[in-house]
Formats: structure tokens, C-alpha cells, sequence
């Protein structure tokens, strides 16, 4: 499961997740100017965040407005296939 945690403001320690927006996509950029691009399969996520794309993420509620969030801020994935598809931890 991917998850991020919030670092500052009045919303420290909340979990956000990937948002699913109303196309039932997520989305996913590479950098704060460029086009974004919908992933339909959450599965695809992670290739995504092992090239560098930024993840569209908000509270599991859906109440906070997306925010763009690093791949490095990113949980719940590796570059290491091997991490996501034979955990040894």
C-alpha cells in the first residue's frame, strides 16, 4: 500500500494516499509544470515513482486537496523488484 506521511504545517502526522480522482484514474507528473498522466491500474503506480513521476495524493476521506507528492516521500514501494514481489523483511 502506498502512503505518505504529512512533515509540516497543522496537519503533521496525517496519512495520505493516492487520490483517486472523478475518472476513477490517478495521476502522476514529472514535476509541478508538466502534463499529468492517468494511471487507471494502481499496480502501474510504482514503475511511475521508479522514473521519477510525482504521485497525486490527499487524505483517505478525500476532504484535503491533492497534493503532489515525491517519489522519495512515497511508502510502500522499492526499485528492487524483488522488494515488491518477494519480501524477505
Amino acid at each position: 500500500m502506498l502512503f505518505a506521511t504529512v512533515s509540516r504545517g497543522r496537519k503533521t502526522g496525517k496519512r495520505l494516499v493516492p487520490h483517486l480522482f472523478q475518472d476513477n484514474r490517478y495521476r502522476v507528473q514529472l514535476g509541478k509544470q508538466g502534463p499529468y498522466i492517468p494511471v487507471a491500474d494502481y499496480r502501474e503506480i510504482p514503475s511511475y515513482l521508479a522514473n521519477g513521476y510525482s504521485l497525486h495524493m490527499s487524505d483517505k476521506a478525500g476532504k484535503q486537496t491533492p497534493s503532489l507528492i515525491r517519489p522519495q516521500s512515497v511508502r510502500g514501494w522499492s526499485i528492487d523488484p524483488r522488494d515488491l514481489f518477494f519480501p524477505t523483511r
